[in-house]
């Protein structure tokens, strides 16, 4: 272990070496799979679709009597327009960027191409930042920092992106530190290959940032970043010349930028009484919104805040967009700021404007114009990579310095349990990381993207492993952190290994981190998301002769995914009739329509072939070669349940507002403590019951299971809500308890059973309407059984 270490660090101790492994780790996380079913599939393909449509000429108009009216002319004083014109340059980028990968290849993969691109390209800038500051270790750090946070990892392989403004800022700040420090240590040739590889990154980034995030957003603040950075980095006395005059162009470019923004922003109106909203008075007057698409923004600059976006939606994007590592990276700011050494204070400042710079941008186009996404991720990536290349050095010189303080345990400690805070809070909301770059073409983040609980990982939830995974590495750095002993005892000679294995243990969690999100995660999750392995099911089963029918709306996924013909029907009797033909039928039908569906293939056999698609299931009349995943077969009967117990048997019937009769019950009549039973209730459906009903289970004696309503569940698992009930139906409704715990005493327990609506403090329970009256309570309960437990 200890010979490999030292040939990786005598590899990064060169520029070229660390550009190598920088570049297959880059390559290797961000370019393999891109033509694999995506978490927004087919929403992505109709984005894809939509960004690049056929232009709608306008042709001159002819009236009924021959006469021909020309087509109206644009003059450029009308040239104000409220929505964005068919030639917009500015956060124009996606469109582009997939027309560019149409033309390689019209796939998935091809469209996916250019943002990968992109997110390589921003891989290597940042990396690039950092090596020129702090070396190649540093670099390499950085760059697992940055592929481990799922902003960067999921932009660089979905449509529904925004990496063009991150990559283009950070082809920018690269070009500005080398024109610091353009010729510093090197000859004539290497400079004017420098100039000429800082010219060309100063370019495309130009070119990504204002096309990808306009003037605000992809220019001015990776600008103003780099000039705020080089301004109050180092005293004066210590910049060289290119750190002083570097600046002071990107402070005139800054103002120049600014200043274009406000000129197409607002204009100076006369001031009057009642303008609303209250305007701005600049010198006499008022300075108010033109209300006009600005070209240089990208956007509509509203009048008025969008209040409805607050300060938190970008702390939000930030938290889980960097996890786990993004928690350091103030910390991290702050310590290269207050170092001794001057280059990781160049990287410090510069991490900590740009990621500031990149906040405030994103907040004011938020309130003002639109969604965005936050860009500034790299500066974090930066800050956290170039300290933690210092705490090595550091600890590799053995002095005094390096042992152990308690700000570092301090650190250590607020980093584990910040990641397991965090991670506790994806696992319990996951929608939020699903979510955290959907949306549709020129509408991100437009709706949020539920998460498909059914996903699994070696037999766990796939959310999960995000809290494992950031756990682990957070105790394995944290433990790194605090285990330096200097001296030669034998404690601190054990004490350095140890620090050693959990530093490398925390880099190679970060590496298994960023390979997560790309390997696991999306293609876990698109399993369930995407309509796409519905049709590679159908694919695998179908013979000569065999049709498919499609209900509902899967935008592009059927002509993009299925190889035969497929009929589309627009309403349930279409696709009843297919499924009721003799010869073998798929068909493809909306999840909300399986109980209606149900309802009236009660006469058909129908068979769910494919279930793991949260929007839509694959069906199929008969069941050749599959297995039949159908959740209603076993809970809503057309004929009456056959098996069941009702012990004793009540002396009359038992219904809720004459629309629900209890027929039956299966109930274990003994119950050891902490073991797990299974309840099954068995009902008539008499009239449609409305609305969404839960049942009441209450199992009460010396205490109540898990007190407070422990079996209060939606019947059928809410697969169909009481709602959509149909009169004649029987429902078989499964419930698994764990009776009781320790604490509870033996004895008898009795069964209530109900109905009811509603939250805490309104809850409203469904009448009694026939009962046995010794059976009943006062609040519509009724006890259908005595539990004796043991």
């Amino acid at each position: 272990m200890t010979a490999l270490l030292r040939s990786l660090a005598r590899m990064l101790a060169t520029w070229y070496g660390a550009l190598a492994v920088i570049v297959v780790l880059a390559t290797a996380m961000l370019l393999p799979g891109l033509g694999r079913p995506g978490l927004w599939e087919p929403n992505e393909r109709q984005a894809s679709d939509r960004a690049t449509p056929t232009p709608i000429p306008v042709v001159p108009s002819v009236s009924p009597t021959g006469k021909v009216t020309p087509a109206p002319v644009q003059k450029p004083e009308d040239s104000c327009t409220r929505t964005a014109p068919r030639d917009a340059e500015a956060r124009s980028l996606q469109s582009r960027a997939i027309e560019f990968g149409k033309d390689i290849s019209d796939t998935d993969g091809g469209r996916r191409l250019p943002f990968a691109l992109m997110g390589l390209l921003c891989v290597l800038a940042t990396a690039g930042i950092a090596m020129r500051l702090a070396g190649g270790r540093a670099a390499v750090l950085t760059t697992i920092v940055l592929l481990a946070m799922p902003m960067l990892s999921m932009q660089s392989r979905m449509l529904t992106t925004e990496i063009g403004t991150a990559c283009g800022a950070s082809l920018i700040v690269y070009a500005l530190v080398a024109f610091m420090r353009l010729g510093a240590g090197y000859g004539t040739v290497l400079a004017a290959i420098d100039a000429a590889v800082a010219v060309a990154a100063m370019t495309a980034g130009s070119y990504l940032g204002f096309y990808g995030g306009g003037a605000l957003l992809g220019l001015l603040v990776p600008i103003l970043a780099a000039g705020l950075a080089g301004m109050f980095a180092l005293p004066w006395r210590e910049k060289s010349r290119g750190e002083k005059i570097v600046p002071f162009i990107a402070w005139v470019v800054a103002a120049a930028l600014i200043a274009a923004l406000v000129h197409q922003i607002y204009e100076l109106k006369p001031l009057s009484q009642g303008m609303l909203p209250a305007p701005r008075e600049v010198f006499g007057k008022a300075l108010v919104s033109d209300n006009c698409w600005s070209r240089m923004l990208g956007g509509l600059w509203r009048p008025d805040d969008n209040v409805a976006e607050i300060f938190d939606s970008t702390w939000e994007q930030i938290a889980y967009g960097t996890f786990p590592w993004g928690i350091l990276a103030p910390v991290a700011a702050g310590a290269l700021l207050v170092g001794a050494d001057t280059d990781r204070k160049r990287a410090g400042a510069l991490a900590l404007a740009w990621a500031g710079t990149a906040y405030i941008a994103t907040e004011v186009f938020q309130r003002k114009v639109g969604y965005a996404i936050f860009a500034g991720f790299p500066a974090l990536a930066l800050a956290i990579g170039v300290w933690l290349d210092d705490l090595l050095a550091r600890r590799a010189r053995s002095t005094a310095e390096s042992a152990p303080t308690g700000g570092l345990i301090l650190i250590a400690v607020f980093f584990l349990l910040a990641v397991v805070t965090f991670g506790k809070d994806l696992y319990a909301y996951p929608d939020r990381m699903t979510s955290l770059v959907v949306g549709d073409l020129g509408v991100v983040g437009a709706e949020p993207l539920k998460y498909p609980k059914e996903s699994l990982l070696l037999w766990l939830p796939t959310k999960l492993w995000i809290f494992v995974l950031g756990s682990l590495t957070s105790l394995a750095f944290a433990f790194a952190l605090a285990l330096w002993r200097d001296g030669q005892s034998a404690y601190a000679v054990w004490s350095r290994k140890a620090c050693r294995i959990c530093a490398v243990a925390a880099i190679a969690g970060t590496v298994v981190i960023a390979a997560f999100w790309p390997f696991v995660w999306q293609p876990r999750l698109a399993e369930n998301l995407s309509s796409k392995a519905m049709f590679e099911t159908y694919d695998a089963l179908k013979k000569p002769g065999d049709k498919l029918v499609i209900m509902g709306d899967l935008g592009t996924a059927a002509t993009s995914y299925a190889h035969d013909k497929v009929e589309m029907v627009t309403g349930r009797e279409g696709l009843v009739k297919a499924l009721s033909q003799p010869s073998r039928v798929f068909a493809i039908a909306p999840e909300g329509e399986l109980c209606s569906l149900h309802r009236d293939l009660a006469k058909q056999d129908y068979f769910i072939i494919d279930d793991r698609n949260v929007r839509s299931h694959l069906l199929s009349n008969k069941i050749d070669g599959a297995t039949d995943h159908n959740p209603l077969k076993d809970s809503i009967l057309h004929t009456a349940p056959t098996k069941m117990r009702q012990v004793p048997k009540p002396d009359a019937k038992i219904i809720w507002d004459k629309k629900i009769e209890l027929v039956g019950w299966d109930i274990p009549e003994t119950m050891k403590k902490g073991k797990r039973y299974t309840i099954k209730l068995y009902y008539k459906v008499l009239a449609p019951p409305g609305g969404k009903w839960k049942v009441l289970m209450h199992i009460d004696g010396a205490m109540r299971f898990n007190a407070g309503g422990c079996c209060d569940h939606w019947p059928i698992d809410d697969v169909c809500a009481s709602g959509m009930w149909q009169p004649g139906d029987y429902i078989v409704d499964s419930y698994t308890l764990t009776a009781g715990g320790k604490s509870f005493s033996t004895g008898d327990y009795q069964v209530w059973i109900g109905f009811f609506t509603g939250t805490a403090p309104n809850f409203k329970n469904m009448p009694i309407s026939d009962s046995p009256p010794a059976m009943r309570d006062s609040v519509d309960r009724v006890k259908v059984a005595t539990i004796h437990l043991e």
